[in-house]
Formats: structure tokens, sequence, C-alpha cells
């Protein structure tokens, strides 16, 4: 930890650089330095995994909930980008102590919440087999499968969008079966459509929200949307059927999201009214951050229109990086825009902070890797 302290003041005070200012070979700006986008999801991630196994003791039954999960998301994306193995064991460790399980909770078997880890343990099993690793997601998703529902009934939530449809697509991905990213489309299709504003082009965060006087759209609630296209569009194949329109809401949701940044990079967590509360919150920022970087990445976003935001957006949330390294400005657990404290962290927080530094990072065999 001290190792960590003592290098994110080093890249506080100008030890790294980010070189935005340089061209890439697609005529739009470069993502930052590689060693730069390193150094800092290290110091971010050292504390932040001590801060994830310490609440693991605390509440065991926690442990693999999608507050750990959507940090171990992260994590499992951080050793791809980097072939870090801090990274590696860490999610290792992780998996083993939760046995490679969903979540649980009494009297819901469905909740989208919990089959969030599924994602981190698909990737590894992706990587390095291991059956066990990925059996109780899959018989997770069977069983949800075998009595049916409309998306709208257990999606009702937009966070809901990155916790479950992912794991369909990427489980189709890794056993080969496209039953399974054939039945997500119209179940994700439907929970759209009950939660989505056309005249604004964002979500709702739930029905709540829906058909009342004044709009009110949260920003991490539309965060966890445009992540969770993102890592719906990196499991399906390229001639899947039903890609265009996942392609098409990602593009929308998008270019509507960049129109609401701050000029500092961040975003405020309410996102048409941001003086409601003007403190910048770094969870939504750092989600957006990593659907926009992702979008540019593959070809779906401009680079020269969408990089200049996500290059914003990286700065804030290395501003907004505390003492320890953790991400500071991250909204408490909650459904509606509220006051962030810079001190305030949380490991989805830390989670989105690595998904975003994976993405500026060339692949482990590039040799501007470094």
């Amino acid at each position: 930890l001290g190792a960590a302290c003592t290098l994110l003041t080093a890249l506080l005070t100008g030890g790294c650089q980010a070189t935005a200012e340089k061209k890439s070979m697609a005529g739009g700006p470069a993502w930052p330095a590689a060693a730069e986008v390193r150094e800092h999801m290290k110091a971010a991630f050292v504390p932040e995994l001590k801060a994830a196994q310490d609440a693991a003791q605390q509440h065991p039954d926690q442990a693999n909930g999608w507050k750990a999960a959507a940090f171990y998301v992260g994590v499992s994306a951080a050793w791809k980008a980097t072939g870090d193995e801090d990274y590696h064991q860490a999610l290792e460790k992780w998996g083993e102590s939760v046995k490679w399980q969903p979540a649980a909770r009494k009297g819901n078997s469905r909740h989208a919440d919990d089959l969030c880890c599924g994602q981190a343990y698909i990737e590894l099993y992706e990587r390095e087999g291991g059956p066990e690793r990925i059996a109780a997601t899959r018989v997770w998703v069977d069983a949800f499968l075998a009595t049916p529902q409309p998306g709208r009934k257990d999606w009702w939530w937009c966070d809901a969008l990155f916790m479950a449809p992912p794991v369909f697509a990427e489980l189709s991905q890794a056993t080969g079966d496209a039953h399974y990213r054939e039945v997500l489309a119209p179940l994700y299709w439907d929970a759209v459509d009950a939660l989505w504003d056309e005249p604004n082009h964002l979500f709702y965060r739930d029905q709540r929200f829906v058909g009342k006087p004044e709009k009110i759209f949260w920003a991490r609630g539309n965060g966890w949307v445009l992540a969770g296209l993102a890592r719906i569009l990196g499991a399906l194949p390229s001639d899947d059927p039903t890609r265009g329109r996942y392609e098409q809401l990602f593009k929308t949701l998008a270019a509507r999201v960049v129109q609401l940044q701050g000029e500092d990079g961040a975003w405020r967590t309410n996102l048409t009214d941001p003086k409601q509360f003007p403190e910048p919150e770094s969870s939504g920022t750092a989600f957006f951050a990593y659907g926009l970087a992702w979008g540019v990445n593959h070809g779906l976003l401009a680079r020269a229109e969408y990089t200049p935001a996500v290059l914003k957006a990286w700065d804030a949330l290395k501003r907004a990086q505390l003492p320890s390294g953790q991400l500071g400005g991250v909204q408490s657990v909650g459904y509606q825009p509220g006051k962030p404290s810079p001190t305030d962290t949380a490991p989805y927080g830390g989670g989105a902070f690595l998904l975003l530094g994976s993405e500026l990072l060339p692949p482990p065999s590039s040799p501007h890797a470094g």
C-alpha cells in the first residue's frame, strides 16, 4: 500500500504525463502513454483489492454480490490488457473463495445483480479453461430460462442491463451455444422499451421515474447501460443478426452522453440538471469513458470526435484518485442523483476505472504496450 501511495504521489505531481497531444495513425488524438495508464490502474487496484477482501471477511454473503463483482470484472479486464499476474492471482483467489458461485438471496433466484460475477468467471474460463468455473453460472442461467418472463419484469432497473445480459452473450461465446445470445435479445429489448426515453436518448433508472413531470436521468444508471452494451457487443459474433440493433443503441446513447459531459471531464449525477449536484462523480464518469473508449477502439465511434471526451474523463478521474490510490468521488449505492464526496469510494468505482484503463492500453503483445 505504501508503494502505491508513493507511486500515486509521483503521478499526481507530474511523474508521468499523458500524451493526448500525439496524433494516432487514424488521424485523431492518441490514448495516454501506456506506462501512465498502467501505473494509475495499479495504484487504484492495490487498495481497492484490500478493501474488497476486507469487506468479504466482514460480509461473506456479499463476497460475490454485485459490488464486488463489478470490481472483479474490472480486474479481469486489467489482467487481459496487461498480463499482470497480480490481477490474475486476485481474480483466481476470489473465484475460489466463493466457489465460482453466483450470489444468492432469499426469495429471489432471478435477480440480475447476483449474476454479475459470472462475467469474470467466464472470462477466466475462456483464457484458462476449467469447467467448474462456469458450471454454476450456466445452471443459474438455464434455470432462469426454464421459467421465462418478459425482460422488463426481471430487468426492471437500468443497472440490470450491465449485471446480467453480458453473461448471456459471454456464455454463448464460451460454450459455443448460440441459444444464450438468441434468447437474450427479446429479453433485453423488452427491458429497454420500458426504460428508454426517446426524446432525451437516455434511460430512466426504473418505473418510479417514468412519466413524471420532471424527467430525471441518473448518470451511473446510464453508465451501467453503456458499459453493459460494450460488453455484450464484445461477446457477440460479427454476423449475429441482432448485433446491428445493439450497435445502434450504443451509438445513440454515446452521442447523447458526450453532450452532457462537464467541462472538467466529469459527469454529474443528474445528467440533465447538473447544477442540482454540481460535484463531479467518478463511477458514472468511468463507466461512460470506458464505453466511449471501447467504441473508439472497435470502430463504432469516430476517434477524432470521441477521443477528446475520453481523455478529459481520464484526467478528471486521475484527479479524483485519493492519496491511497483509490478512486474518490464515487456516489454511494443508490438509484437516483445524489451528492458524492471527494473521499467516497466503492468497489464498483474501482472496477469501472480498471475497465477504462484496460481500453486505453494496447494489447500486451503490441510493441507499444510498455
